[in-house]
């Protein structure tokens, strides 16, 4: 049952040009911060003599996957609103068994766009950080590809996010202006206040909200292979505007849970309208 509606959502997906389109976008900033981050990288190894060898464009595609996190948001969100916005969710509803499976469906086939999305900015990522790094040394390879699996996870959950969404607000505009204004500021400025208040447990709450999971989840092994074991995480918390972030583990946990969140109210609000 599930396997049938992923294979039609697969179809809708493939038969239009939004996925592809905000691919172009995401491979070209990868290939511009990830060049950036290699450069900058060979002008530290350079000025130290091949002393030090920092890590920079472990955190240069570390920082382009959150943001392709953004993009697999949007991708999901515009997928599954536009058939609201075109009114063909209704045969999709009548057709299917159920609007869980429906929802299920979509959710699992923007994730593995996502997923795309995320192996597209990693590939482009290394082209262009070794072209801008020349001869200095090649992050370890077991670190890149902590890295990339746990951004690969970051944006399959924000695609499964975009759509849950979407499917919860079933308006294209609405949702898409609720997803940017959050992931772009809203939550930067609750972070803001929420670290300048007194309390400790007031600013930890930082550490859960969705953005700030998915950037500490990305952050911390790189901070950790440039500043060091000790404060490295801090270092990754700091980046991200987050007090006392996680272990990269329980923040991806974290994300998780936002996404089942966001699944349970899009199931609610899914079951309870009016599909016509």
């Amino acid at each position: 049952m599930i396997a049938a509606l992923v294979r039609s959502e697969y179809r809708k997906i493939v038969s239009t040009r939004g996925w592809w389109g905000l691919l172009i976008p995401v491979v070209l900033l990868s290939l511009l911060i990830n060049a950036f981050g290699g450069l900058i990288g060979s002008f530290a190894d350079a000025a130290s003599g091949g002393e030090v060898a920092l890590p920079l464009l472990l955190a240069s595609l570390a920082y382009t996957l959150a943001l392709t996190a953004s993009f697999a948001a949007v991708s999901g969100a515009v997928g599954a609103a536009g058939e609201f916005r075109h009114g063909t969710i209704t045969t999709t509803y009548l057709t299917a068994p159920g609007r869980g499976p429906v929802l299920v469906a979509k959710m699992l086939t923007a994730g593995a766009v996502g997923v795309v999305y995320a192996l597209g900015a990693t590939a482009f990522g290394l082209i262009g950080g070794l072209v801008g790094q020349g001869d200095s040394p090649f992050p370890a390879i077991g670190s890149l590809l902590s890295v990339v699996g746990i951004g690969v996870a970051v944006c399959a959950l924000w695609s499964a996010i975009g759509v849950a969404l979407a499917s919860a607000l079933a308006n294209q505009v609405g949702v898409l202006v609720t997803l940017l204004v959050y992931v772009l500021l809203g939550e930067l400025l609750l972070s803001l206040l929420l670290g300048a208040s007194e309390s400790g447990p007031v600013q930890q709450i930082t550490a859960y909200l969705p953005v700030n999971a998915g950037e500490v989840a990305l952050y911390e092994l790189p901070a950790i292979a440039i500043a060091g074991p000790p404060v490295g995480r801090d270092v990754a918390g700091a980046v991200a505007g987050v007090t006392g972030p996680l272990p990269w583990w329980i923040s991806l946990l974290v994300l998780a849970a936002w996404a089942v969140a966001a699944a349970a109210v899009a199931w609610w609000a899914t079951a309870r309208r009016d599909i016509t």
